[in-house]
């Protein structure tokens, strides 16, 4: 069976960088070896005793038979004195573990096709993606595999491809593309109860096209003015203190550069508000990200590509878009209170906030859960209200 394998050039240019990098993925977590590394690195002649002290049997899986044992730093007992892997420079790739020969790249299967990324987790693989010129040119290669898939929904197919199409939409800016997405989730979410046919999202996307081009989706998202500052208030401070509680060792330290930089975005009275947050992304933020004014639509590009928008973690489409709302805001949320912070921002502090904010994301069970159920208790449960999270 001919299917295809889609690889973006953010993939084909990542390479670690090693002891360069500034979180590297060798501290602070847990780093599990397949029973298959774990023999043939005891089997090693020259890895053989360092191996005995840097790798502790767990049996938890066939894939999780040993872990690293780290060090008081945190690091990973392989390191050498240049921070760089024993096993890599004394035995060659093919001897690393499936996770430190893999991370951070990751894939996702759609309809037997095989669709590769980086996780954002990866400071390199955040500046790639956010930054690198031609990060988004695909390639297409045929590969030949037997194995069985599911069909992706009808529903499923035309929300990711017009979500798509709406984001990249030039005469769209971004807050006007996110309004028509989430206009077009609601439709999706009928097509997928069967209440509409599938055949109403192809209408619904047309007629947002129209409404796009006579400026009447302009009109549409400045009726849109809800008071919501109460809600985003306890929204981003529940969220940014349950991500700051039991973070996990990698990143802590940058993660507390950005909870330093929000503790201090406070008024005159020393009142810590949204609206001081949105001062200084006005004030701030825009000016410093003026060279990087394509910021968010690359990430929200790489967001329903890497998460294949909206079939987002068990999710309907509607708390699919609620919960990249939420992304949306917590970063941008994050990008603003360095900015205050330092003056300005750096192509560093971009990174390490989009970088930061999704390792401490990933590392937190049930992330997507907790955040729909907090939207619901703020009342961010109708399209209206969500979309004030943009400003």
């Amino acid at each position: 069976m001919e299917k295809s394998l889609v690889r973006p050039s953010f993939v084909t240019q990542f390479n670690c960088i090693g002891s360069e990098c500034e979180d590297s993925c060798c501290y602070g977590w847990n780093i599990y070896i397949d029973k298959q590394s774990y023999k043939k690195t005891l089997a090693n002649s020259e890895l053989k005793v360092l191996a005995q002290k840097a790798l502790k049997k767990v049996k938890k899986s066939e894939d999780a038979w040993a872990k690293a044992v780290l060090n008081q730093e945190g690091a990973c007992g392989f390191l050498d004195d240049k921070q760089l892997c024993q096993i890599h420079a004394k035995a060659g790739e093919s001897l690393l573990s499936h996770t430190c020969k893999t991370y951070p790249r990751m894939s996702h299967m759609k309809d037997g096709d095989r669709y590769e990324s980086l996780s954002l987790s990866c400071p390199e693989a955040a500046r790639l993606i956010l930054l690198k010129p031609n990060a988004f040119h695909f390639e297409r290669m045929t590969v030949s595999h037997k194995n069985q898939f599911e069909v992706t929904p009808l529903w499923a197919q035309k929300a990711h491809d017009y979500s798509i199409q709406l984001l990249l939409n030039e005469k769209l800016e971004i807050s006007h593309s996110l309004t028509a997405i989430g206009i077009l989730m609601k439709t999706v979410e009928s097509a997928k109860q069967l209440v509409q046919n599938s055949s109403s999202i192809d209408t619904m996307f047309q007629q947002l096209l129209t409404l796009a081009d006579n400026g009447e989706l302009k009109h549409h998202v400045a009726s849109f003015n809800q008071d919501t500052e109460l809600q985003k208030m306890h929204a981003f401070t529940s969220i940014h203190l349950w991500l700051n509680t039991n973070k996990p060792v990698r990143g802590r330290a940058r993660f507390e550069v950005i909870n330093q930089a929000v503790c201090r975005v406070v008024d005159e009275e020393g009142n810590f508000s949204v609206k001081q947050l949105n001062n200084a992304w006005e004030q701030h933020a825009l000016p410093a990200l003026e060279k990087h004014q394509d910021l968010f639509n690359r990430y929200l590009f790489y967001y329903f590509y890497h998460m294949n928008f909206p079939q987002v973690d068990k999710l309907s489409p509607t708390e699919a878009f609620r919960l990249m709302m939420v992304d949306y805001f917590m970063l941008r949320s994050y990008l603003a209170a360095i900015a205050a912070d330092k003056q300005g921002l750096t192509e560093h502090n971009i990174i390490m906030c989009f970088q930061v904010y999704h390792t401490s994301r990933q590392h937190k069970a049930n992330f997507s859960k907790y955040v729909v159920d907090l939207l619901d208790k703020c009342g961010f449960d109708e399209l209206p209200a969500i979309l004030t999270l943009m400003n």
